[in-house]
């Protein structure tokens, strides 16, 4: 009796000790799914009171990213994600979520959540997936609220969906980030002065940005600091990954009148954010990010205002929505990181090399007078590189052979020429190059003796 007494006990013992094992495995995979979430991945839970009581104090915060503009420039507003919802309930959601967005509590839950006011949905019991995507709207259109958590609570009281969000702050923590990201934007945006075309406030504002921020290595997920993936992080803690510096430069240029949102996709297989711009009616992509990747301090512009072509080279757009919808893309789930609008760039007018750069197709005489005549500009302009595109006459390889390794090595034979027309003399020895065989260009330091 006692043997079938113990095996008993013991086969109890043993069974909740599995049961117990089993639960602390589910509870730290669940854990690390939370902690690894990306921003770009909006999580959702279940509200477990059913939205049946909400005892918080919340704090209405009156501050608002600024609108001042200088010299008569006209900040505007963009819902491009707005009008791209397609139905009454998740623009209902959206626009309640914006008038909400300044009410938050000032102590967090028993989550460690900083709670804000609960919306309501009155007689539609909206799912996960659209609750989502009208979530992603407002961030999409509204890069400037910062504070918002990469998470969102629902529940179901008969027909109507209630919907709570939560933000990384308090609100006092809230309004003091706000005035200050006031103040930092307002800096960068009174750089500009009066009469720029759209191509001069973009440059401007893109070299600002570059000025003030550098790309936050290491970081993977919310995890390791939500401030990375905002705008607040690209513009006033100064370090940011590329979500931060897409979302900074769509608040920059829209508040400078230009058009401008963020594009979501891979390169290298890695998830990546930049932008998309329109100047002159005409659309181009901008990659603030890996403009910002030099070593020695200088900002580059391999990625400013390049069409869809040439953006593909290195970059691999999301699907967009409406893909989502279709179901065309049926392996990408709900949490999808898609693009609500991004339209085909055909132009390489306003690219930085077009502008300002030197374009070489052929190497005869006009296009070494073009060549030898930049340099010296730059030179006198304080200015330390060339930016170079080739063309399509020869191969990549056969034009910076022709520059710098076989003859007719036209770079010495411009840094000669050049040299007689100024009163600097640049060096032929010392040479930092700079190439981009994806992008057909060429970026040279000119170095002085």
């Amino acid at each position: 009796m006692k043997k079938i007494l113990s095996g008993i006990l013991y086969g109890i013992f043993f069974g909740v000790t599995i049961l117990l094992l089993v639960a602390c495995i589910f509870l730290i995979v669940n854990t690390a799914k939370r902690s690894n979430i990306s921003y770009g991945d909006i999580d959702a839970v279940m509200i477990d009171d059913k939205g049946e009581s909400d005892d918080t104090e919340y704090n209405n915060i009156d501050m608002e990213v600024s609108s001042e503009m200088p010299y008569g420039y006209h900040a505007i507003e963009l819902k491009y994600a707005y009008n791209a919802l397609d139905s009454e309930n998740k623009r209902y959601l959206y626009d309640k979520i914006s008038e909400n967005i300044y009410s938050v509590s000032e102590s967090a839950d028993d989550s460690g959540h900083y709670r804000m006011t609960r919306l309501i949905v009155s007689g539609e019991r909206m799912s996960e997936a659209d609750i989502r995507e009208a979530v992603n709207a407002y961030i999409y259109d509204n890069p400037q609220i910062f504070w918002l958590e990469n998470l969102f609570g629902y529940a179901y009281t008969e027909e109507n969906t209630i919907v709570e969000f939560y933000s990384v702050l308090s609100a006092e923590e809230c309004a003091d980030c706000i005035s200050l990201f006031n103040k930092k934007v307002d800096e960068m945006i009174n750089s500009l002065q009066s009469e720029l075309s759209e191509y001069e406030r973009e440059k401007i504002l893109h070299d600002n940005l570059l000025s003030a921020c550098k790309y936050k290595s290491g970081v993977e997920s919310s995890k390791d600091g939500w401030q990375y993936f905002s705008a607040y992080g690209a513009i006033v803690t100064g370090e940011a990954v590329c979500e931060g510096y897409a979302k900074a430069m769509q608040i920059l240029l829209s508040k400078a009148g230009i058009p401008c949102f963020t594009v979501r996709g891979e390169s290298d297989g890695v998830s990546h954010m930049w932008n998309v711009v329109e100047l002159n009616n005409e659309w181009y992509h901008l990659d603030a990010t890996w403009d910002d990747n030099d070593k020695d301090g200088f900002i580059i512009y391999e990625y400013f205002n390049l069409d869809s072509d040439n953006i593909k080279r290195t970059h691999k757009i999301n699907a967009d929505i409406e893909t989502i919808r279709s179901g065309e893309k049926t392996d990408i789930g709900s949490k999808a990181r898609y693009n609500f609008f991004v339209p085909l760039c055909t132009s390489m007018n306003m690219n930085y090399y077009n502008k300002e750069g030197i374009f070489i197709n052929e190497f005869d005489g006009e296009t070494d007078a073009r060549v030898i005549n930049e340099i010296v500009q730059k030179v006198n302009d304080g200015e330390h590189y060339i930016h170079i595109k080739f063309g399509d006459s020869f191969e990549y390889s056969e034009y910076v052979n022709m520059m710098f390794y076989q003859s007719p090595y036209k770079y010495y034979y411009y840094i000669d020429h050049a040299n007689e027309l100024m009163n600097k003399e640049l060096s032929k020895k010392s040479i930092s190059v700079l190439k981009n065989e994806k992008n057909l260009s060429l970026r040279v330091k000119l170095i002085t003796n």
